[in-house]
């Protein structure tokens, strides 16, 4: 009984850190194929570099028993000296798909600085994967949160 005391107390002091930047997702209708996810990035105007993750999350328990894991594709990509975002798509047991983009940090906002320059590159990663990705409607579907810093 201590341990799981122990295990939960160290849960809810974990989820208080708090966590500044931008977020932008949406629900996607598939997982497009990674090598042209990367290529399109790659080919962003503002993006010098790609890094290129997939992992294997948990495996849900359900009423109909263990799934299928989730998978997790990460696209970590930076320019210059202020363009820093992460994309990732995450596929469940039912094959649904969810889209992000990234700019976080812990503790303290990210600069402003990296917000201004990271946006726009982000919103032009997004109307690529539409056009050349086949995520039709992505750009309108695409829901935005800033916590701690100015999204113009």
């Amino acid at each position: 009984m201590r341990a799981l005391f122990v295990v939960l107390s160290a849960m809810v002091l974990a989820a208080c850190d708090p966590i500044y930047g931008v977020t932008r997702h949406a629900k996607v209708g598939f997982m497009p194929d990674p090598a042209k996810v990367r290529a399109i990035i790659e080919h962003v105007r503002g993006v010098d570099e790609v890094r290129y993750q997939q992992i294997v999350g948990s495996k849900p328990l359900t009423l109909g028993g263990i799934q299928r894991a989730t998978e997790v594709y990460t696209f970590s990509y930076r320019g210059g000296s202020d363009v820093h975002g992460a994309l990732q798509f995450e596929v469940d047991y039912q094959n649904r798909v969810e889209y992000r983009q990234t700019l976080l940090q812990m503790f303290q906002p990210p600069p402003q600085q990296w917000i201004d320059a990271t946006l726009p590159v982000m919103q032009r990663i997004e109307s690529r994967l539409e056009t050349q990705a086949g995520l039709s409607g992505l750009r309108n579907s695409v829901m935005q949160r800033c916590d701690g810093v100015v999204c113009k």
